[in-house]
Order: structure tokens, then sequence, then C-alpha cells
């Protein structure tokens, strides 16, 4: 009977796993609609990285990929190559990987979770909340590279936990092989990672009185290892740093900005200079800005209304969380807090130290991709405190029905919401309407001298060459010139303006025949009245490009 009890688990988790998997493959292709640049720089290094060996910037298998100096992990790039081989260059093979894992996550949270308190229900619970998560579905389907960490990092605490309850040196192996795997895909896990690994040394070991344990000599060297690989891959290679200088709020234009604005206001109000020192520096405003930043992932907007950032990640009118799930997760915690366990008390130490580092960054808070490790879980919490809730009440089969029909409806509002009305909601974010565009382009191009693309929509060239499927060896063999002003490869032309169509510029090739390409609301010109002239629109009838034959 046990066993039967058992296989019904893995029955039932098996087909929630198969729900996941509809969910992020169904229409993938299609949906999220638009491509961003981001999706296609990925598409497009796996391209070349399959091809040549090479990434865009003609770098020999390299540990990052550096588009505007951000310098990625290249893991998903690489993730890429074998559904591009199966598939080619297209959104679908793309965004592939991050389905992909995000369908596996299932196996990687029930692993988790059960490791943690042995009990299948809540188990099977948190990875059907997973499963239908808004946060996770979204992200799941746009090339999303903290999809695949956030599945190493789940499956790697998880191999730690299972590894110190069972006393076995194996599991703590694999758990650290995961845990360091998942450093060659996103940044955060760099941090987030080892700061957890502290204070589950903390947990289990120092505050369980249990340092005398064999594991403990191991598991401190595990961090250690830990700890040295992460600091090799940020301070040791090239590039390690680059998305950290870009973003952090030690050195953030608006870090500063503040703080001087805020000791001129002082001295115009004629405040003591030293007080106003000691009020107003560098130190204190910092701090000032992390604290906000950090509660600002635990805001109710954020979590159960409208979403984060970046934009094009966002839903209309639909958090990351469903609502329905916010009562349990306030009654999860209480009996989290309440419970002596050791083990019980790491969704909360997660949760606490999930938004840390987050919150040290200034450029789109709360960003979604960098504190995806938050999101898992409150679904878990969620889970903990539905058990806790229908425990000892009356009516227990009714009251449950009733709650998995509130899930449900919320559900197919999210579904509804995400197949449809962000279809046609500010569409400009994902430049909508560009594998359209560029298909028309394509077909015009060898009867072309040359194509003069405007940058209104920002740096286009990674869609350009996916779009194109631009040959990597040429690529590179011209230098790599991504679209820095009036520059290209092959007949590709980047200029400024918006209408290079009747903003002419004597920096453009000296042609005959030329395709222009504007943004899509350019005003009319009577010098084009006599031009060949074919709009772009996106889904909500706004044109998003005019294509003008010259």
């Amino acid at each position: 009977m046990f066993k039967n009890r058992i296989y019904f688990a893995y029955l039932i988790l098996f087909v929630i796993f198969l729900v996941a998997f509809l969910l992020r493959f169904y229409r993938l292709n299609e949906f999220p609609v638009g491509f961003h640049i981001d999706e296609a720089s990925l598409g497009y290094n796996g391209y070349s990285l399959l091809l040549t060996g090479k990434d865009d910037n003609g770098n020999f298998f390299p540990l990052y990929i550096d588009m505007f100096g951000d310098n990625r992990p290249s893991g998903y790039h690489y993730l890429t190559i074998i559904p591009i081989m199966l598939f080619g260059l297209t959104e679908f093979a793309t965004r592939f990987s991050g389905a992909f894992f995000g369908a596996l996550t299932i196996f990687s949270i029930y692993f988790l979770v059960y490791a943690i308190f042995e009990n299948r229900k809540i188990s099977i619970v948190s990875a059907l909340l997973l499963a239908i998560a808004p946060w996770h579905i979204t992200l799941s389907r746009a090339s999303s590279e903290a999809i695949v960490a956030l599945f190493l990092v789940i499956l790697g605490f998880g191999s730690l936990v299972l590894g110190h309850k069972r006393q076995q040196y194996i599991w703590a192996i694999v758990g650290v092989i995961s845990l360091t795997a998942s450093f060659f895909f996103y940044h955060t896990p760099r941090v987030f990672v080892p700061l957890l690994f502290l204070v589950l040394l903390i947990l289990f070991f120092i505050l369980g009185k249990n340092y005398k344990n064999k594991l403990w000599p191991f598991f401190v060297g595990c961090l250690i290892f830990i700890v040295i690989i992460s600091a090799w891959l940020v301070f040791s290679i090239p590039g390690g740093t680059g998305r950290f200088n870009q973003i952090n709020i030690f050195n953030s234009f608006e870090t500063n900005f503040f703080q001087e604005q805020q000791i001129r206001e002082d001295a115009k109000a004629g405040s003591n200079h030293i007080e106003s020192r000691f009020f107003h520096n560098k130190i204190s405003n910092v701090m000032l800005i992390f604290i906000s930043n950090y509660f600002d992932y635990f805001g109710l907007n954020f979590l159960f209304a409208e979403g984060g950032l970046p934009i094009w990640y966002s839903i209309p009118r639909v958090g990351l969380l469903y609502l329905v799930e916010l009562p349990f997760i306030i009654i999860g915690i209480y009996y989290l807090i309440k419970e002596k366990n050791t083990y019980s008390k790491i969704p909360l130490v997660w949760v606490l130290i999930a938004p840390i580092v987050p919150a040290i960054t200034m450029d789109d808070v709360p960003n979604i991709n960098r504190s995806v490790a938050l999101f898992p879980m409150l679904n878990i919490i969620a889970s903990i405190g539905f058990f806790s809730f229908i425990k000892d009440i009356k009516y227990k089969k009714q009251i449950s029905i009733m709650i998995g029909v509130l899930l449900l409806v919320n559900t197919f509002y999210f579904l509804h919401q995400y197949f449809y009305n962000a279809k046609t909601h500010k569409p400009w974010y994902r430049n909508n309407g560009f594998s359209e565009m560029m298909s028309v382009v394509n077909k015009n191009y060898q009867s072309n001298d040359a194509v003069i693309m405007s940058k209104f929509q920002g740096g286009i060239y990674p869609l350009v060459l996916f779009y194109s499927k631009y040959n990597p060896k040429i690529y590179q063999e011209e230098g790599s010139t991504k679209n820095a002003d009036y520059t290209g490869f092959g007949k590709f032309f980047f200029v400024p303006q918006d209408c290079p169509s009747v903003q002419r510029n004597n920096k453009s090739p000296k042609v005959n025949n030329i395709l222009f390409v504007d943004k899509g609301d350019c005003p009319s010109d009577k010098s084009l009245k006599f031009k060949k002239i074919k709009y772009i629109y996106r889904e909500d009838g706004t044109k998003a490009f005019r294509l003008v034959y010259d």
C-alpha cells in the first residue's frame, strides 16, 4: 500500500510536468509576441558558435558574451546549439532551452521540498503552483537564462539538504556541481548561492549544535570551493564585472546625484556643513537605496498585481503570483516561524536572502530576473500554509475544492491575459513587427545595393543578424561593427535618424538602389510621392515600420 502511494505521487507529479510542459511549449514560436534583442543575441550567438566556434565578437568558445558591455555568462548560448541544429535559427529554437528547463524545474522543486519536509503532499502542491505560476511561465517562454540557473540552484540545494540529512557525501557533491553550474548561466547565483550556503552551514551545524558532525569539514570545503569558483568567474575572467559595473548602486548616477542634491538643499536651508555631511554621505545614501530596493521585492503590487521590470516581461493586470496564494503565504510564514525543526527554517532564510543581490542594483527595480530565486520559495510557503490551514478545520474537502476553483480561475485569467490581452497591450516593447519587416528586407536584399535602417528602437543589430541569418564567419571577418551610428555589415547600414528616407545624410552609402527602413509613424513627405512604400503593422494596428524603395 505504501509503495502504491509513492507511485501514485509520482504519477501525479508526471501529470503536473506534462501540464507545465504544455504551458511552456504551446505556440512557443508565437508567444511572447515579438522577439526581444536579448533573445536575438542568444540565438544568433548559438548559431555562430555552432558554425564557427566563436561568438559574434570573434571570441573562441567564450565564458562571457558581450552585447553592449554587459558580458553575459554564455551558458544559455551553448544550450541553444542543439535546438538550432534541429529546428534552425528560429524563435522556437532560441526559446527551447528556457522552456525545457522551466518544465524540468517541476521535478527539482518537488525534490527540494521533499528533501526539506519529507512530505509528498506539500511537494506535489509546490510543484503544481510552480507549474502554473505566472512568473515562471512568462520567464520560461522568453529565453531567460535565469530560469536555467534557477533549475540548477533548486536542484543543488535540494541535494545539499538531502546529503546532510542522510550523511552522504555523494548528494553533497551533486549539489556542489549543480550550484557551480548555475554560475555559468546568470550573474545573481554567484552571490546568492554562497550567501545561502553559508547560512545553511550555520543552521545545520552551529545553531543545530551539530558542528562535530563528520560532514562539517566537508561542507565547509564545499563552500570554499564555490566561493573560489564564483570569485574566479567574477574577478579573474575578463568581463566578469561588466554587468555589475553597469547597474550597481555604489557607482550609479542616481546615488551620486541624490547625495549632491541633498547637500545643496541643506546648504540653501542653512544647515551646518558637518551635520549635512553626517546625514548625507555615500554610505548612508547607499544604505537607504538598498533598503528601499530590498523592500520593493516584497511589495504587494509587485508580487500580486502588476509584476515587475523589465516591462517586456510584464503581463497586463497580472502579478507574479496568484492573489489566492496571499493568505496561505501569510499562514505558511507563521507556521514556519513557530516550527522548531531546523530544516523548516530554510524557506524563510531563502526568502530573506533572495532580494539582497537585486537590491544592490539600480536598473529596472524591482527586477524579475534578478529576484527569480524569491518566487519558488513563496510558492512553497503557500503550499505549507494551505496544509496548515485545512489541517484543523471542518469541511476540509469542500473548502479545498473551493480554493482549487479559485486557483483555477486565477490561472485561466492569467492565460487569457498572456495569450490575448498582452498581444495588443503596449506591443512596442518587444520589437513587434521586426520579423515581418526583415522578411520583406530579406526578399529585397539581393536587388538593392544598401539597406539603410533607423535605430529608433536602439541596438537592433542582433535582430538583423538573427532574422537575416547572416553568415557568422563573414560577420566576424567584417570586424563585428555591431550597430554603431553610420556603420553596418553586408548591405545593412545603421543611422540614428528616425526617418532616413527623408532625413538624408552624406555619411550614408553612395549607391543607386536603396531600401530605407523608417520608424512607422514617420510623417509623409512630398519627396516620397512617387516612391514605393510599404508599412509593417503591430498587432494593435499601429505602424511599426515604413519601408521606402528608393
